[in-house]
């Protein structure tokens, strides 16, 4: 195996195995910022009241959404095939169930289940491993 081939394949196997990570400092905590800092209780009365209070969390959600695409490893579109609509569904239940829990926090939790099927890339946009793999076999002529 030439030395091309070989760190080709060792960059193959480490992509392949990537996983989320977060951003967080040495302890595991980072700034929350917004809506986000509030608990899951704060949340659901802000949906049961609707209007500006429930937009609050919907714009900072999407924010935080945009940013793990923009941040995220091999990532177009978290959702995946989700709708917002099912991710607010999704963020009702988990909140109705722990409404202590950190808005930030659970929604973190929610991308971190949403990654394994998220977008890798724009629809109808060709790339990936494949051209990786359309590497001559032979080595150019010196």
């Amino acid at each position: 195996m030439n030395r091309k081939s070989f760190f080709s394949l060792l960059l193959i196997l480490g992509l392949s195995h990537a996983t989320v990570t977060a951003a967080k400092d040495m302890d595991g905590q980072y700034a929350v910022f917004g809506v986000g800092a509030e608990n899951c209780a704060a949340y659901l009365v802000a949906r049961d009241h609707g209007g500006a209070a429930e937009r609050w969390y919907h714009h900072w959600l999407a924010g935080y959404l945009s940013a793990v695409n923009n941040a995220g490893a091999s990532t177009y579109n978290i959702l995946g095939d989700k709708s917002m609509s099912d991710i607010l569904d999704w963020l009702e239940g988990y909140c109705a169930a722990n409404p202590n829990a950190n808005f930030a926090n659970t929604t973190a939790d929610m991308v971190a289940i949403l990654y394994a099927d998220r977008q890798n890339m724009a629809p109808g946009k060709k790339g990936g491993w494949d051209k990786v793999m359309e590497l001559p076999v032979t080595p150019p002529a010196r």
